[in-house]
């Protein structure tokens, strides 16, 4: 295997984790809230969610780095989407390793509900 597709391989197999924590980290809330559609953030200069690296330090380790990004609707593949709830307080993110942004997973978060969704495929 080459390098680029092992350095792929690390960070793709921990997006999905990455994006859980992120929904449900306080911190992280409060910057998703704050994107507007096409702003982007970047764990370089962001961070981790503390709960993301007490789980997998070797983020750090092998400097995983991840962009996201704050989506219209329409923008999401409809696969990824055909089951969302579609709800005024629904927000959507598209998110991918810096790297690759071909692998990207999209989530849905509705941040004034009772609870948060986050979907990611």
């Amino acid at each position: 295997m080459s390098n680029a597709r092992i350095v792929k391989k690390h960070h793709t197999r921990l997006l999905a984790e990455f994006l859980v924590e992120v929904s449900q980290d306080a911190e992280w809330e409060k910057k998703l809230q704050a994107l507007q559609v096409e702003d982007k953030l970047n764990t370089s200069e962001a961070g981790f969610p503390e709960e993301f690296l007490k789980w997998f330090p070797e983020a750090e380790t092998l400097k995983l780095e991840y962009s996201i990004e704050r989506v219209e609707l329409a923008d999401v593949p409809r696969a990824a989407s055909c089951w969302w709830p579609l709800e005024d307080n629904t927000h959507y993110f598209m998110a991918y390793p810096a790297q690759f942004p071909q692998s990207a997973v999209y989530m849905a978060i509705d941040f004034h509900g009772d609870h948060q969704d986050c979907c990611g495929h």
